[in-house]
């Protein structure tokens, strides 16, 4: 029944109508069963790599935030160790200043007294 031959290959026509009756039903119950749960799980991964991609930005974003304000604190910690070295520096300048002061003012006493001593000792001397 209608067999053809189209480029030298026989073709039957009753099979070609019977398979492709089987191939709409295939199709139409793999659209009702299957299409519809294929496409709902796609969806549900697709909404879920935009979620995961938004929190990748904002936790990005955290970071450079972060890493600014790290960078801050640390300049701001420069500065202050600086402040503290100058400071430091002045104290011991201060410190230094006054001990070779008060060595001046003990070496000053001792050649007085040394003094004071030779003259009494002086007078005794001429006393006696």
């Amino acid at each position: 029944m209608g067999d053809i031959t189209l480029f030298g290959l026989p073709i039957s026509l009753g099979t070609m109508v019977y398979q492709a009756l089987i191939f709409t039903v295939l199709v139409f119950i793999l659209k009702k069963l299957v299409f519809k749960k294929l496409v709902g799980v796609m969806d549900s991964r697709k909404q879920h790599i935009e979620n995961q991609l938004q929190l990748t930005e904002q936790y990005k974003q955290e970071a450079e935030k972060n890493l600014e304000l790290s960078a801050e604190v640390l300049n701001q910690a420069r500065k202050d160790a600086r402040e503290i070295m100058k400071h430091s520096e002045y104290e011991a300048k201060l410190i230094i200043s006054d001990a070779k002061f008060q060595a001046k003012e003990i070496v000053k006493e001792a050649k007085e007294e040394l003094f004071r001593s030779r003259s009494f000792m002086h007078k005794d001397s001429k006393g006696a």
